[in-house]
Formats: structure tokens, sequence, C-alpha cells
């Protein structure tokens, strides 16, 4: 995910009505190119729509509706130019895993919008509370081990539908994959080779599909084959499930019981954060593509807005897509406009169309569900996440195995978790280094302190610290000064301070508890290349009595001024039988280090 990213510091108005800007802009151009990519991206979303609808265990229709009220929605209370919200393969997947346990509620539907509403109810709040920056804690590797998992559950989780056997009905995965094979010997050839031949021209052609509907044409072609074979030989069509009925989506009362909102949220908190990060994902990419910025806090907005609408149109979760949002922008698209197209030619296929959808055998979207699985299997990227970095790869394998084995909803969480651990355990090792002057007098060489290493007896000890020093490392930074001048014996210690970005309250006690140690000792602490806001603190903490003036360097206008300036004092204080290391004793007593 890109890093940079704006928070919203627009007027009230403005943020309540981002449309307007484009509003005031628009023509009969960008009318035209938003008009024919609004087009061309419903022609190939509208089977995308049901098929992941059926992923979530519901009718097909409720993935169109979802498709027409969230793009228009987003779309227009968003950021992106681009963004097409709508129904998702993870939003399909969580979704399914979350109304798992009510799947004989008798109001089961209503709880189905209920958790739309909880969803988009999360977004809102924290696009309000200026939330953005939250997505820079979900690693990307994270992100990419569900994903991964996402895939894995997509494509396993249609065979029933391929084989056309009763679906598993245990909650845990591997179980139902148990429960679906054991039934191998009643599976149907037909339904099989319909499944495959859409996933077979998937694979095939997918090269094109940005420039024909090859889902659509895919799904043609399987509807005829089934009527040429005979409706009489076990193939299920949409309308055997749940037919599309004809017409825009009716009203829906999303309102159930507060222990059932309590039951749904970990659900909805795992959809909406995921949603999000998709979303400002491909949203700020193609941002940054057209020399523009996406204000993250406002397409918060607009996506828990298109929740919220959506669930009093029966709809099911969805989020930003990638692969829509792209062909938006291929297409010719300009303007948030283009996805409110998209939306009004969806519902145009449910007017005008629905016969024709209710003849789609169940097992080509079944064909075009294990297409969209597998390729969400990006292997060149978990290759080179294991190249990379082992401990990335450590948070990717964990989330896929919670993600598929434990809970696809838990799989966000413990990679938010797992990236905030391995931050904190990189972050609490602190790195420090003795610092010895080069031979030719160009700058210095780095021995850190670590197992193994070797430094030498020196009444002169310079020592730089680096890194962000927050309480986890107060008492490493106590005990590794110490150590320092236990085993070296210095009477001069400077500590360079430079490359120190911040220092809490601990860490500054600890330096200061030192430093007063250190004087009483008879020794001597100087610090160099000291930030104003550092000399500050140590002005306000009444420190100057062992941290005086004359032994505080500022930072120097070249990195290592401070540290010269700092040597030299020190160097100018030392008795003359002093102990010197091998590469202080190599200087002039009065050269600069």
């Amino acid at each position: 995910m890109p890093e940079t990213w704006t928070q919203s510091t627009t007027p009230f108005a403005s943020f309540w009505t981002p449309f307007r800007t484009d509003a005031r802009t628009y023509d009969g151009a960008k009318a035209r190119r938003d008009l024919t990519a609004g087009f061309t991206v419903a022609l190939f979303a509208v089977p995308q729509a049901m098929a992941y609808a059926m992923l979530a265990g519901v009718a097909p229709a409720h993935g169109l509706y979802a498709a027409v009220v969230m793009s228009i929605v987003a779309a227009l209370w968003g950021s992106s130019a681009f963004i097409n919200t709508g129904p998702t393969n993870s939003a399909s997947l969580l979704t399914a895993a979350a109304l798992l346990p009510f799947a004989q509620h008798p109001e089961l539907m209503r709880i189905l919008f209920a958790f739309t509403l909880l969803v988009g109810l999360l977004r809102l709040a924290l696009g309000l509370i200026h939330a953005g920056y939250m997505i820079r804690f979900v690693p990307e590797s994270g992100f990419l081990g569900f994903t991964v998992g996402a895939g894995t559950l997509i494509a396993l989780g249609q065979l029933h539908h391929l084989f056309n056997v009763p679906a598993g009905e245990h909650p845990a995965f591997l179980v139902r994959m148990g429960q679906v094979l054991a039934q191998l010997p009643q599976l149907n050839l037909y339904t099989l080779v319909i499944g495959l031949a859409v996933f077979g021209v998937l694979m095939r052609l997918h090269r094109h599909a940005k420039r024909f509907p090859v889902a659509v044409i895919a799904l043609l072609l399987a509807s005829i084959a089934a009527h040429l074979l005979g409706l009489d030989r076990g193939v299920r069509l949409v309308r055997d499930i749940a037919a599309v009925p004809g017409g825009l989506p009716g009203l829906s009362w999303p309102i159930v019981s507060p222990q059932i909102m309590a039951d749904l949220l970990p659900a909805a908190l795992a959809v909406a954060v995921i949603g999000l990060v998709e979303a400002v994902s491909i949203g700020q990419t193609l941002a940054l593509r057209h020399g523009k910025t996406l204000d993250f806090d406002q397409e918060f907005v607009g996506q828990g807005l298109s929740q919220i609408a959506g669930a009093f149109f029966q709809c099911i979760p969805g989020s930003g897509s990638f692969s829509r949002s792209l062909l938006i922008e291929q297409s010719g698209g300009v303007t948030r406009f283009s996805n409110v197209a998209f939306g009004l030619f969806t519902a145009l296929a449910l007017l005008l169309a629905p016969g024709l959808l209710n003849r789609i055998p169940v097992a080509a979207l079944a064909g075009l569900l294990l297409y969209i699985g597998i390729k969400l299997i990006d292997v060149p990227q978990i290759r080179r996440v294991w190249a990379t970095s082992r401990a990335d790869a450590v948070v990717m394998l964990l989330t896929f195995l919670v993600t598929v084995f434990v809970r696809i909803q838990y799989g966000i969480f413990v990679a938010v978790l797992a990236g905030m651990v391995i931050f904190y355990r990189n972050a609490s090792q602190l790195r420090m280094a003795e610092l010895l002057p080069r031979p030719d007098g160009e700058g210095y060489d780095e021995i850190p302190y670590e197992d193994g290493s070797e430094h030498a007896r020196s009444d002169l000890i310079a020592v730089g610290v680096f890194g962000d020093l927050f309480y986890g490392l107060a008492q490493d930074l106590r005990a590794m000064l110490n150590n320092i001048v236990e085993r070296q014996r210095p009477t001069h210690l400077v500590l360079r301070v430079r490359r120190a970005y911040s220092l809490d309250y601990s860490c500054w006690n600890a330096l200061f508890d030192f430093a007063s140690a250190f004087q009483a000792a008879g020794g001597k602490l100087y610090l160099a290349g000291v930030r104003p806001d550092f000399e500050q603190i140590i002005n306000k903490a009444g420190m100057r009595e062992v941290l005086p003036p004359d032994r505080v360097i500022p930072q120097g206008e070249t990195p290592f001024a401070a540290l010269r300036l700092c040597v030299e004092r020190a160097r100018a204080d030392l008795s003359p039988n002093s102990t010197l290391s091998p590469a202080w004793s190599a200087q002039h007593p009065t050269e600069s280090a």
C-alpha cells in the first residue's frame, strides 16, 4: 500500500457533498466517457455480483442489488473517481461465515441486512473520527496471507456446486470439505463439466478480459449448453435456487436484537477493516497514477454510507473492488459519475433481463468463483515475501492458516497482531555502537555492541545510539551504558544522539540517572548532535549540573560536526597519563577526530 495519504481538511459542506466539485465542471465529453466506462464494467460485473451473492450463501439478486446501490452512493460520497464499490470476494466470504450460526434462524435475511448496516456504521465512524492512519497498521504480508486464504476458501468452497451435492454443514472448513468429498460417488458429471468448462474458458481467455466480457460469454455458452443437454439431467439454474425478480430492490428493515448485533460485531469489524484496506489501496494507486490524492477519511465516509444505504435495499456487504475499479479507469472513466453510470446500467439489467439471469446454471457461477479464487493466490508475491523477509513470511503464513483453518473473520486481526508483535520485537532491540575514528580522519567506523564484538579499554569512548528510544528500551539503555563503563572504564563518554529520533520519559530518566552516577564516580558525559527539543528537555528537567552547556553540543551543519567538537573538548580535559584505545591514540591530541 502506498505510504502517502491525506486526512480530511475540507469544509463541512464539501465533506458531505463532495460530488458537487465534479458536477460544477461536468460536460458532454466527460459524460460520454463515463457512460462508456459504466456500461463496459456492468457487462463484466453482473455475473460477478451474482456469483459473490452465491458465495455469501444468499440469492444472486442481493449481489446485483449491492452493485446498484453501493456503487452509486460510494461514488457520490467517496473521494476517488475510480473506486467501484459493491460485492467482493472477501466481504462475501466473511458474510457467509458471519451468517453460519444463524442458518436456521427464521429472520436470516433481516440478520444479513443488519450485518450490512453494522459494517456501514463502523466504516462511517472510522471516517468521522479521522482514523485513516489506522490502515497503516495492517501489514501487507498479512493482507496477502488473508487474500491467499480467501482464494483457497473460495476455490474449494465451490466443490459442492460443481459436484451438485449438498454442502457440508460443519463450521470447520476441513470437516465441511470432508463431508463434500464423501459424496463424490453421487456427483453429477454434467454440472462438473459445465463448471470446469467455464473455468477453462476464463483461464484460457483471461488475457482478453479487459477488452471483452469473457465472463458473460462463458456464462452465456454454459446456459446454452445446459438447455441443449436438457434440464432433466439435474443441472440446477439460478431460478431453481432463488429466482432473480424483475425490477429494483424493495425496502428492507435491517434492525435486529442487540444480542444478535453483538454476535455479528467481530465479523462486521473484520469486513469493515478489510474493505477499507481494499478500497484505499486501489484508490490511492489510481489517484497517484493520475496525479491526485485520496482523502482516506472522505473515502471511509463514502464506503460507510454505501453500506448503510445498501442495508435498507436488501444488499449484501461489499467494498471497493480491485478488478472493477481498474476496469473503470481502463475503460475511460474520468469522474465519480462513471460508477454512477455503472450502477444505473446494472439496474437496467435487473429491469430488462431477469429471464436471462435466471437461466444461468449454478455450476457455471461456481466455475467463475473457482477461477476468481485461484487468481487470488498470487504465487509470485508469495515468493517475494518469502525471499525478502522471514518475519513477514511468518505473518503471511500465520494469517493464511487462521483464515482457512480457524475462522476467516479472525484472519485480518491475527495479521495486525502478528505485525505489531514483530514491530515491537524489532523496535525493542537497542541499537548502540562504538564510534572509532578512521585512520584517514574521514568519518567513523561503527562497532556494534553485540555478542562477540571487541571494545578496547579507553578513557575516551564515543558511542552512537540509533532509532526511536521508547520505554521498552529504557532498562536496556541503562544496562548498556553501565556495561560500557564497567568493561571499558572510560572517564569521558561521548554519546551521539543525532540519530536518536525520539526519546520518551523513561529513556530520558535512564540517561539522567546514568549521567548522575557517572559524574559521582568521576566521569563526564557529553551529548553530541542534540536537537533543540532535546536541549529544552534537559533544561526543564533541571539536569544542567550533570549535563552543562559545554558538554551538550547541538547538531552541526555536517553529520559529524557536533561529535568532533565533543571529542575535542573531552580530549582537552583528559589527564596526560590517560589511556586511549589504539584508534584514539593514533590521533593527535589537538586534532579534530
